[in-house]
């Protein structure tokens, strides 16, 4: 009897390790569920291992009802914020492209999730942003540096909408 009552302790210690550490090393999601409740336009987020979304730099500004995270890509950290798309911007699709061609865009390419626009406004002095309006969403993408055509295209061609 007492070798039984040494094995099954042995178990439910055995088991409850692999649960904590299950739990512990288990990935975060990209965007915490309570503020993915309180967001009301589509959420999209790099679903690349190669691309690092900061589950901790999420914020919603929800009287704006803004969303912003950060992400690392090859080094470079980019803010990433999201609206949902302006009612002008679905009336007249005219006034979405003067705003962009408004930013200085010098460059856009086709991803699965929608057209990105590679801008530099002038009011950040020629650094660079990119916008994408889709699926009910208008997302800004700024990079604390330049970042090279290739991985502007690796940012937004591992964008997936998160459930």
């Amino acid at each position: 009897m007492n070798k039984w009552f040494w094995i099954n302790i042995a178990v439910v210690i055995g088991i409850g390790t692999i649960v904590i550490t299950g739990l512990l090393v288990a990935p975060k999601p990209p965007i915490p569920g309570p503020i993915k409740t309180q967001v009301t336009s589509t959420i999209l987020v790099p679903g690349s291992k190669d691309i690092v979304t900061d589950s901790d730099s999420v914020k919603y500004a929800s009287k704006e009802k803004l969303l912003s995270f950060n992400v690392t890509i090859n080094g470079a950290k980019l803010v990433i914020s999201e609206q949902p798309t302006p009612e002008s911007f679905i009336d007249i699709p005219q006034v979405y492209d003067k705003v962009v061609a408004g930013m200085n865009e010098y460059e856009k390419f086709d991803t699965e999730v929608g057209t990105v626009h590679l801008t530099r406004p002038k009011e950040l002095n020629g650094k660079q942003a990119a916008v994408l309006n889709t699926k009910g969403t208008l997302l800004f993408a700024k990079p604390d540096s330049n970042l090279s055509s290739d991985q502007w295209r690796q940012l937004f061609k591992a964008m997936e909408v998160v459930k």
